[in-house]
């Protein structure tokens, strides 16, 4: 069993994913609320199957600047951070996410600049052979990006950026590198506002994840921003292990990571 599939939330949101390895997760997403678009999602499971007593932990990113075409708004320049897990309830398969929305810009009329948190509960409407896997970008690298540098956190948490590859278009960037996590390195994935800079904005918005470990977790998400002007890198760290179906409300911890580079 995995994510694989079509999920639709609450608010008739559906993620479509797909595996790109055992682990790894690429999908898109389209809305029903705010902007309407289609939207790139990366992440990772972890490799054990939910079962009656225990979940799938589970991370993934988002990047809210539309793929297709369509009117632009502020929002093109958020992302989105979710970490939770695959449980089997009675009623059946849930996903369970805690959402953190990074808003590093304001959108008049909807939100001020800052992050939201929400839960979110995913229903399984379409099967794996359903969908169509689109692979992951080749390696033109923006090298100038200033997220691609070595971060360190003062819990001894690091994240070695390697390299920012910019979606078709522009319209952001995918994010490549390690994750160093109670000392042991994994690799990581994520997106990232790559017009941040150009638009004039002080906050570019990052949302990256890692498993460090691949059979029971936990997955990580880490999702905030860096202030174009300080180079502060700040993250909101949700970190997802594996629960009972009936403890769902246990499964993710929060807290706040500042990273500098070195």
């Amino acid at each position: 069993m995995s994510l694989a599939g079509i999920w639709e939330n609450e608010y008739g949101s559906r993620m479509t994913l797909s595996l790109a390895d055992s682990n790894l997760i690429i999908g898109k997403y389209e809305l029903t609320t705010g902007s309407t678009g289609e939207y790139r999602v990366i992440g990772y499971q972890a490799s054990a199957d939910p079962t009656s007593s225990a979940g799938q932990a589970c991370a993934l990113a988002i990047d809210w600047h539309s793929v297709v075409a369509g009117p632009p708004d502020d929002s093109w320049h958020w992302v989105s951070g979710l970490s939770g897990q695959l449980s089997l309830q009675a009623s059946g398969e849930q996903l369970v996410l805690s959402h953190a929305m990074v808003a590093s810009v304001a959108f008049p009329g909807l939100a001020q600049a800052g992050t939201y948190i929400d839960k979110l509960i995913y229903t399984r409407v379409g099967e794996q052979h359903d969908i169509p896997a689109e692979p992951l970008p080749g390696e033109e690298v923006l090298a100038d990006n200033p997220l691609v540098a070595s971060w360190f956190a003062t819990d001894g948490t690091a994240l070695l950026i390697q390299s920012v590859v910019p979606y078709a278009g522009n319209a952001f960037g995918y994010v490549f590198g390690k994750l160093i996590w109670n000392g042991g390195p994994s690799l990581l994935y994520g997106v990232t506002d790559i017009n941040a800079a150009s638009a004039g904005l002080d906050l570019q918005s990052v949302s990256i994840v890692g498993l460090p470990s691949d059979v029971g977790g936990p997955a990580i998400s880490l999702a905030g921003t860096l202030d174009l002007s300080s180079g502060v890198l700040t993250l909101l760290d949700q970190n997802s292990s594996s629960t009972a179906p009936d403890a769902t409300y246990v499964e993710t911890t929060i807290s706040s990571k500042t990273f500098t580079r070195q």
